[in-house]
């Protein structure tokens, strides 16, 4: 398996977006902060290598191409924007992921997306344009995965009503990571060449009841 030093470094060299819609509240995951991720997810809890991986709302893909890289048996990237999976396939050819990785246009609520699979990643939208938008991934994560690995707004207000969202989509939050996560300046009304927000990655589990595997 990679170090983490070496996932880091193979993900820095991927390309990233040139244009984001702020509608669909794209802000891109660092490639040190994906990097920590997947190898946590491994090294804790065994969920990435030999494990089958979807990436909801995969951008540029650097969850997919990362888990990929780790040892993922097969990983499933999927996107609502063309361009954003055209970055994204350019990104696994490079790297020589194309064969485990699979590409789907579509948006994360589709019929189409079914599982099962093992783990889902996502950095869904924060909710704040369009609110309950990142109901919706998490909705979909835990419909196809056991284990949901998901990053939202930090605070009490709102690990209070994640709770309860998880809760009733029959979930269990295993564990919950607090970090800085950087805004770059993507868009007109950003002042700041970056902005730290804080942030919650969220581990999930379906409830044992719930939890055929």
């Amino acid at each position: 398996m990679l170090r983490l030093k070496d996932l880091e470094m193979q993900l820095q060299s991927i390309h990233r977006l040139s244009e984001y819609e702020v509608n669909l509240e794209q802000y891109p995951t660092p490639p040190n902060i994906a990097a920590a991720i997947l190898y946590a997810a491994e090294i804790e809890h065994n969920d990435i290598v030999n494990r089958t991986v979807c990436d909801l709302g995969c951008g540029d893909g650097v969850f997919a191409i990362g888990a990929a890289l780790l040892g993922a048996k097969h990983v499933i990237g999927v996107d609502v924007q063309s361009k954003a999976l055209k970055e994204a396939q350019k990104n696994s050819d490079m790297l020589g992921m194309d064969d485990t990785i699979d590409l789907v246009l579509g948006d994360v609520s589709s019929q189409i997306l079914r599982g099962p699979v093992d783990t889902v990643l996502s950095n869904p939208p924060f909710g704040v344009k369009k609110r309950g938008a990142d109901v919706v991934f998490l909705s979909k994560a835990m419909s196809i995965a056991n284990v949901t690995y998901s990053i939202h707004l930090s605070g009490d207000k709102n690990r209070t009503f994640l709770a309860t969202a998880i809760e009733r989509l029959g979930g269990e939050i295993t564990q919950i990571e607090t970090f800085e996560f950087p805004i770059p300046r993507i868009y007109k009304f950003h002042k700041k060449r970056i902005h730290l927000t804080t942030v919650d990655l969220y581990r999930i589990c379906k409830k044992e009841s719930d939890n055929n595997g």
